[in-house]
């Protein structure tokens, strides 16, 4: 119970004073015990202890020192938090996008560096307001980002196990996926006209697009919820920390409708170049559709595997 406790009251805190509070926590709890009536039994006096120190998440808040109230104290780590992924992911995303951008402009360095500033200016911008409205939105109508419910009267009842190591979501693998996806989805509303297949004829390169520009822009929305979706999946993943059954079952929604808006988008023929197409089949042994129809199988695989595995983790850890 002891350690339920330290390890509910440090999870609240930032990772740099956990270890300090930690053990300043535990010794306070031993002399709180030693004062205890000697005629108690030990479960007895830990009981009582704790319901003395009180909630684990407003002591957190009194050894933070200080209140913040930008987001409020409920929230205001984890927005911070995610509000750097956001905007170092935008940061690295833009830049990608500017540099494989210049590879094909004839505009000059002055103007190259101008646009990648007001660009890089204005996604910060928009990236930050949308963490921003997220969490607010989730502090005025108290949605709870953490498992389980707050009660009026807290107990150490309330305590939840202590989660195993495999329990725990790496951070690293999350903030990867977010700043690839932003990548991909940056690359795609800036330069979609620029991917395709490269090649030289003599002394020239040639080009053909892999996108039919013409009927991009239907689907440039299915485009822009299928990465949006992938990276809330990943902001569920840092914000909770840990498996359980809930954030299994709602991760394993939210990948299934982006791999069905994906299959959707790669299966309307009229979003591929048709020259990219016929030089697909001709130096390819099976036709494009084929190609397609195993790329769905594939994506319909990996779908399932991950859902599974998240829900097999969410039953087994949660």
């Amino acid at each position: 119970m002891i350690d339920k406790y330290i390890y509910a009251v440090t999870r609240e805190l930032p990772e740099k004073s956990r270890k300090e509070v930690a053990s300043e926590l535990r010794a306070l709890i031993d002399d709180m015990m030693h004062e205890k009536d000697d005629t108690l039994t030990e479960e007895e006096k830990i009981d009582r202890v704790l319901r003395e120190l009180g909630n684990p998440r407003e002591l957190a808040d009194r050894y933070r020192g200080k209140e913040r109230y930008l987001i409020g104290p409920k929230y205001f780590y984890k927005y911070l938090f995610v509000m750097k992924i956001v905007v170092i992911s935008v940061i690295i995303g833009i830049s990608v996008a500017t540099v494989v951008g210049a590879l094909f402009s004839i505009d000059s360095l002055t103007e190259l560096f101008g646009n990648y500033l007001i660009s890089l200016f204005s996604a910060v911008l928009q990236g930050a307001a949308w963490v921003t409205a997220i969490f607010a939105l989730f502090e005025y109508y108290e949605v709870s980002i953490e498992n389980g419910t707050d009660e009026v009267m807290w107990e150490p009842s309330q305590l939840s196990a202590l989660p195993e190591k495999k329990a725990f979501i790496s951070r690293g693998e999350s903030i990867f996926s977010i700043v690839i996806s932003t990548i991909f989805l940056l690359l795609f509303f800036l330069l979609y006209e620029r991917i395709g297949i490269y090649y030289r004829t003599g002394s020239e390169v040639s080009f053909i697009p892999l996108f039919n520009t013409e009927q991009v822009n239907p689907f440039r929305l299915f485009v822009f919820v299928i990465f949006t979706i992938n990276i809330v999946v990943e902001l569920i993943k840092i914000i909770k920390g840990k498996w359980t059954t809930k954030n299994a079952m709602i991760i394993t929604v939210l990948n299934v409708i982006s791999a069905a808006l994906f299959i959707h988008v790669i299966y309307n023929l009229d979003i591929w170049n048709s020259g990219f197409v016929q030089q697909f089949e001709q130096y390819v042994p099976i036709s494009f559709e084929r190609a397609l129809l195993l790329t769905t199988v594939v994506i319909i695989i990996v779908t399932i595997v991950e859902s599974i595995s998240a829900l097999y983790k969410g039953y087994k850890y949660g």
